[in-house]
């Protein structure tokens, strides 16, 4: 007969294609799940509540509405009276405009040229008796005192002719007569004593002696004798700088006395487009005081000639010729000075319906389920208006399918965009715990879908969505997952359910305010009334969001506020409810252990640990004392230290299947002295196995104290064992294998914390006269140890972490290692058993 074959071992190539299916099957769940979470999120934003057709001819055209007209949604229409009343503010405060007249200016600088031009007129009726009067001078006699008076003379006999009436005083008109000293012929003379006549340079007389001038007569002679060869520049320079001057005066504005503003005193805008560009003059506003008038302007003239004056006198002359020249430019320039704004009604017009325009309207707030217009009740202007944009709103949503496949293709995009991001962000906010990602993004998905649908179905009765308990789904994700990844999936879902109603700004606000009050309220959850303190604290955060949106939008004492408010008050009553009552199924759902569930494991009188105390109290001892030791190490390095205590309690409930092969179950026979040291091996290791059994299948326990079980040892050799079975053997090698642990290895710092003060308890109860150097001596063995045999390769801790958990344990160790009072010992006291200081027996 053919021996039996041997069955094959699968190989690891078909391992890896069993793992690879698995892996592609769960892809296609996960993706089946985001499809359908994605179908409920677009379904219940995209489907609309049924609209009711407008009669619009009983909008435009009836005086007495026939119809009841109801918002189905929430919509903003123009306030009217607050809009008129805003815009005419607005225009209350534009100032009248007023236009530079070009032709006023121009009209003025006429008359101005017109009397230069009689002025000018005169020169050379005053060059020939300039002439006359100095052929008949003598040399003594100054020229230019000659021609001054000559100048004055001709100016007085002018001023009294009627069309010189309005002339300036002969003082002032002669400096426009007065001819220029150096264009004055030279007088010729001649003495007694001379044969030859002399000649007297006029620019630069000399005075004669006393003999001379008696021997001196004038001859009439004057070279050259001609009035051509007179200049009159002076008259030339004041005739430019009085023109200019009295130009920029005039086109800066000149304003009638009787102007008054329209009932807008304090400023004007004075328009002046047709100004020329070399005076540097634009339009502006300017306060109404500061337009001089026509007496004002004289001094805004004066100004302006003694600026240009400076800058026109030489320097020689500067005190001097200044003088003269600004008064005779004043006087000729200032009759000139009229009016020469006017008001422009249309420009005014034009900037008061700018400033109308510039006015956005002010909005008014149309609550979903509000009446528009009453059935039988007169149309009002503003019940009209708010109606007609009503019914824009409608006929643009209802315009087509067109418009229906828009809104769908928008909202899947945001859907869309909100699951990428939340997706996108989990790896950051939760980077080394891969597996809870799934789980959170799972659960992410469940409570949108959840909130979309509530949402929906309280439109129908709730159509403001104020009342809908969003920071609900907020608190139970940071219970479960983590505060910073319940924030931003807070406000991805708020986002969505704001889209809901309408965009309502305002319920993205307030629920905004109410999950991340919740969220962060509840960062550490250890009593069943954390949660309902998250749920007030969002109730008041609630409330102080509304009323900032009413401070803005409406009234604090309005109708609106006070149903507002109430729907708030709701909203933390409702979280109240439905957080407590959703979080234990969505934990046995996901599979994920919340720090409530753990408290709920640590009680001491539960099945577990009661049944662990009785049968092996020893055990049980060890791993109190672990779970001491262990919380304290995780909380100093900040990790979770009630997981960490929970695991600790639990770890060796498979020692309660064979009691018998662990030493601090025994009494006073060794059931290893009679096996060999593998079998004794095997029966150590099985402990973590059976253990993990039986939290899995008797127990139902959860999975972080399940890790912990089969964790603690990781795959540490057992080297009691391992030693004895290289003393003992005779044929062949050993293999390690068979004297290590099934493991995993820790795969998080609480098992690591776990497996090290497993360890360090047991070995610190063999030293002989502890102190704290042999302790901190001996655990820092241990921990060498457990990191040589790579026991923490895939728990992150660091090495300043495993300082810090060695120096707690110390520090724990010796408090409980405490030396024990020694009692005087006395016949009455012979029978009395000593205690600890912490009340156990001795």
């Amino acid at each position: 007969m053919k021996a039996p074959r041997k069955k094959k071992k699968p190989s690891r190539a078909r391992a890896r294609n069993q793992e690879v299916k698995l892996q592609g099957r769960a892809l296609w769940v996960q993706r089946g799940i985001v499809a359908a979470a994605m179908v409920v999120l677009v379904g219940a934003l995209s489907r609309e509540p049924q609209r009711t057709e407008l009669p619009i001819d009983d909008i435009e055209q009836s005086v007495v509405s026939r119809h009841e007209i109801r918002a189905d949604f929430f919509f903003e229409s123009i306030d009217l009276q607050d809009t008129k009343e805003a815009r005419n503010t607005a225009a209350a405060k534009v100032p009248d405009n007023y236009r530079v007249n070009p032709a006023l200016v121009e009209q003025s600088l006429s008359e101005l040229d017109r009397r230069i031009d009689l002025v000018t007129a005169e020169q050379p009726a005053v060059a020939e008796k300039v002439l006359a009067a100095l052929a008949g001078s003598t040399s003594a006699e100054d020229p230019q005192a000659i021609a001054r008076r000559v100048a004055e003379e001709h100016a007085a006999a002018l001023t009294g002719q009627a069309e010189w009436e309005t002339m300036p005083p002969p003082a002032v008109l002669s400096l426009w007569l007065m001819p220029d000293v150096s264009s004055l012929p030279a007088r010729v003379y001649e003495t007694a004593d001379a044969a030859a006549p002399a000649a007297d340079p006029v620019a630069s007389p000399v005075p004669a002696t006393e003999g001379a001038a008696a021997t001196e007569r004038p001859t009439g002679s004057l070279e050259p004798a001609t009035p051509d060869t007179i200049a009159f520049s002076q008259a030339t320079r004041l005739a430019q700088l009085a023109r200019e001057s009295l130009r920029f005066v005039l086109t800066r504005g000149v304003r009638d006395p009787a102007i008054v503003p329209s009932g807008k005193p304090g400023s004007i805008v004075i328009l002046r487009e047709d100004a020329p560009a070399d005076l540097g003059l634009t339009s502006g506003e300017i306060a109404l005081a500061d337009v001089p008038t026509p007496d004002s302007a004289r001094e805004v003239l004066a100004e302006r000639l003694r600026e240009t004056a400076r800058r026109a006198a030489r320097p020689e002359a500067e005190s001097a010729e200044w003088a003269q020249l600004h008064e005779a430019a004043l006087a000729m320039s200032a009759q000139g000075l009229a009016p020469t704004i006017q008001f422009d009604r249309v420009a005014t017009a034009g900037a008061v319906q700018a400033a109308r325009d510039s006015v956005a309207p002010i909005l008014r707030e149309i609550e979903a389920g509000e009446i528009i217009q009453e059935s039988g009740r007169r149309w009002t202007e503003q019940s009209r208006s708010d109606a007609l944009t009503y019914l824009e709103i409608l006929s643009r949503e209802n315009d087509s399918p067109r418009r229906f496949v828009s809104v769908l293709a928008a909202h899947v995009l945001m859907v869309l965009l909100a699951l990428l991001g939340l997706r996108g962000a989990l790896p950051l906010l939760l980077p080394e715990r891969q597996q809870l990602r799934l789980k959170a993004f799972n659960l992410a998905l469940l409570l949108m879908a959840c909130s979309a649908v509530i949402g929906r179905v309280a439109s129908y009765f709730e159509p403001t969505g104020f009342m809908l308990p969003v920071a609900a789904a907020g608190i139970l994700f940071a219970i479960l997952v983590n505060s910073r990844a319940a924030a931003v999936f807070s406000l991805l879902n708020v986002f969505i359910i704001s889209a809901q109603y309408g965009y309502d700004w305002r319920l993205l606000f307030a629920g905004s305010a109410m999950s991340l009050a919740g969220v962060l309220a509840i960062s550490k959850v250890r009593r069943r009334s954390d949660m309902t303190t998250a749920s007030l604290k969002a109730a008041a955060a609630g409330i102080a969001a509304m009323a900032a949106i009413l401070l803005i939008t409406d009234s604090l004492a309005s109708n609106t506020a006070l149903q507002r408010m109430t729907l708030i008050l709701l909203n933390g009553g409702v979280c109240l409810l439905v957080v407590p009552a959703m979080l234990s199924p969505l934990e046995k759902l996901f599979e994920i252990t919340t720090d409530i569930q753990l408290l709920e494991y640590s009680d001491l009188n539960n099945e577990v640990l009661s049944r662990l105390a009785l049968e092996v109290p020893g055990t049980f001892s060890h791993s109190l004392m672990i779970g001491q030791l262990s919380e304290a190490a995780a909380d100093a390095i900040g990790a979770n230290g009630l997981k960490t205590r929970v695991m600790a309690y639990y770890h060796d409930i498979g020692k309660m299947w064979r009691p018998e092969y662990f030493c601090e179950n025994q009494t006073d026979e060794n059931v290893h002295d009679e096996l060999a040291p593998r079998v004794s091996a095997r029966a150590i290791a099985a402990h973590v196995t059976q253990g993990a059994e039986m939290a899995r299948r008797e127990y139902h326990l959860p999975k972080p104290i399940i890790d912990g079980i089969l964790e603690h040892h990781g795959t540490a050799k057992i080297g009691y064992f391992y030693e004895q079975a290289m003393e003992q053997k005779k044929h062949g090698d050993v293999d390690e294998d068979d004297f290590r642990y099934p493991g995993p290895k820790p795969q998080s710092p609480e098992t690591a914390i776990l497996m090290i003060c497993d360890g360090a308890e047991s070995a610190v109860r063999s030293i002989k006269n502890p102190n704290e150097e042999r302790i901190r001596e001996m655990i820092d063995k241990i921990i060498s140890a457990r990191a040589a045999d790579r026991q923490f390769d895939d728990c992150d801790l660091t090495f300043k972490q495993l300082d810090i958990i060695a120096e707690v344990i110390t520090r724990r160790a010796c408090s409980s290692l405490h030396k024990r009072i020694s009692y005087p010992s006395t016949k009455e006291q012979d029978n009395i058993i000593p205690m600890t200081s912490s009340g156990g027996v001795a």
